[in-house]
């Protein structure tokens, strides 16, 4: 879908796109199943048709610490909460094509606790998917080994 700059940074500033979210097991992850992903890819495709932006959160309920993928229609790789910054890179009245993003938000991730890839230009395939929840395995594994290894720091403070 393509949208001029200065809608996208509209339509996401004002909230007026498509939310939803589901919920992934821990083991639904880290067995890499991919249902959550094809049920995203159902409802931004639909959304899309509709010429609607689209983000569908994806939370881990049984992780030891809160971690969320969002899978969002963007037009370069920031998150919504960064679309006023999007007129850095595009002219106000650029007319753009919107792609697929998946953001991870995590205290344990990164320095950032933050994280987002391009997981499509244009409709998510097969491969894209299996790309992606990769990606949300590694992010999950990376969050998990800072989180313990933050248990350990503090242990060792107490000594």
């Amino acid at each position: 879908m393509k949208i001029k700059v200065n809608d996208f940074i509209e339509k996401v500033t004002e909230g007026t796109f498509e939310q939803n979210s589901l919920e992934i097991s821990k083991d639904d992850l880290l067995q890499e199943s991919p249902w959550a992903l094809n049920k995203a890819k159902e409802q931004l495709t639909k959304d899309l048709s509709e010429n609607k932006l689209s983000q569908v959160m994806i939370h881990v309920v049984d992780a030891e610490f809160p971690i969320d993928f969002y899978v969002e229609t963007g037009v370069i790789n920031l998150p919504f909460d960064d679309a006023k910054k999007v007129t850095h890179f595009f002219d106000d009245e650029a007319e753009v094509e919107t792609k697929f993003y998946l953001s991870t938000r995590c205290d344990y991730l990164n320095a950032s606790k933050f994280h987002i890839d391009l997981i499509s230009e244009n409709e998510m395939n097969d491969t894209e998917i299996k790309q992606t929840i990769g990606i949300m395995k590694e992010n999950y594994e990376t969050s998990a080994e800072n989180f313990k290894n933050k248990d350990e720091n503090e242990a060792e403070k107490e000594d």
